[in-house]
């Protein structure tokens, strides 16, 4: 990347904290290209190429003579949401909302899994899920196991835009690493309903698996909210 693109980047950057923290909320109007120009010290060029950062991701609506405006937030794509989840604090009830849509995609997509997927995938999402609740499974891998099983359950859901869902929902968490490393449930909690899976794959039952996962995903919920400050969503 040349100079003025990483000054460009870093003006988007700091745009996009700014936005993100409220400082600009829905529909305000952003400071133009000429005062972000002297109050960063930027050529004019890498601002307008900040704003059009911006505008590509979805965060900000650019109109000829009347600026550029904030985007609200349920008008915008998956790309802001990425940066927004991917904040040192974000949002408790976005974070909240986000657990709901992940369960949706991840737990229907597991439906389609069960009669769509072949006996090797079935295979291989028993090794993943023996892994889960091995004793001798580390936090990290634990991490890294769990990213495993929901790939390959929208692989076996035999649906592309499923999967690019689940892409754009996923990215953002795998951002926050160092948080998901505390949140591996215990074997006690976890045994029961990886049977419950397991015999779901074995008996072709989708609505079974559905369930089994969509259990499995809530098991660390309630941990995940409590780890992020702020009152708790809906208070």
């Amino acid at each position: 990347m040349t100079g003025s693109g990483n000054r460009a980047e870093a003006i988007a950057e700091g745009l996009r904290a700014q936005i993100l923290s409220g400082k600009y909320g829905p529909g305000e109007r952003l400071p133009s290209e000429r005062d972000l120009s002297v109050s960063l010290g930027a050529n004019r060029s890498s601002v307008r190429e900040a704003m059009k950062k911006l505008e590509q991701l979805g965060m900000i609506a650019i109109r000829p003579g009347g600026g550029a405006r904030v985007v609200p937030m349920g008008e915008s794509g998956l790309g802001v949401l990425r940066h927004a989840l991917s904040a040192k604090t974000p949002d408790r009830e976005l974070v909240a909302q986000w657990l709901d849509v992940h369960e949706l995609v991840v737990a229907g997509a597991a439906r389609f899994a069960v009669e769509r997927g072949t006996q090797e995938e079935f295979a291989q999402a028993k090794v993943l899920l023996r892994r889960l609740i091995s004793p001798s499974t580390s936090a990290d891998e634990f991490v890294a196991v769990a990213d495993q099983i929901t790939e390959l359950i929208a692989i076996a859901s035999r649906n592309v835009v499923l999967r690019m869902v689940r892409n754009g929902l996923t990215a953002a968490a795998q951002r926050q690493g160092h948080a998901r490393r505390q949140l591996r449930s215990s074997r006690r909690v976890l045994l029961p309903i990886v049977a419950d899976i397991e015999r779901a794959m074995d008996e072709r039952d989708p609505a079974a698996a559905e369930e089994g996962v969509r259990r499995l995903l809530r098991t660390n919920r309630a941990m995940v909210l409590d780890l992020i400050a702020g009152p708790a969503p809906g208070n």
